[in-house]
């Protein structure tokens, strides 16, 4: 049974090796944004989003193999209607462990959380070629609401 919960600080070395996993698909689908680095999250980084419970961890059988990362906004722009919004920054599974359900047992989790705390959105981005991803969100229930375009203008 896969169960998510916030992490400990000495669960670093595996978080981190969670998140290096999904960088270097980020860095080959994006060279142009994304290069190698050596970690991801530092003890501090780690302290902060506990204690700011913006990271909670998957675990099967007491086995860290999953992580999400979560950012929190509100939008009370003049204008506009009041948005409390969750933002997932990074998600990511390690890859012995990927499509048994532990990515949906995430996302899942972080609808829960999210209404529990009285959010109104729950927002992420996704690479287009990130198929896997893309098919998951939409399976939890996520839309398309927007389209980013890019263009580099400078090395």
């Amino acid at each position: 049974m896969i169960k998510v919960e916030i992490p400990q600080v000495s669960d670093l070395e595996i978080i981190d090796k969670i998140a290096l996993q999904v960088h270097d698909c980020h860095v080959k689908w994006r060279p142009d944004i994304f290069e190698h680095t050596d970690y991801i999250f530092n003890e501090e980084d780690l302290k902060n989003l506990i204690q700011e419970e913006n990271i909670f961890v998957a675990k099967l059988d007491k086995q860290i193999v999953g992580y999400i990362l979560l950012s929190k906004r509100e939008n009370k722009k003049n204008g506009y209607k009041y948005r409390k919004e969750l933002d997932i920054d990074a998600m990511g599974v390690l890859d012995t462990y990927r499509n048994q359900g532990i990515g949906y047992e995430l996302l899942e989790y972080i609808k829960k959380y999210a209404k529990e705390h009285n959010y109104t959105d729950l927002r992420l981005t996704v690479n287009e070629e990130n198929e896997n991803a893309r098919h998951l969100y939409e399976k939890v229930g996520f839309k398309i609401k927007n389209i980013a375009y890019s263009m580099k203008i400078n090395n």
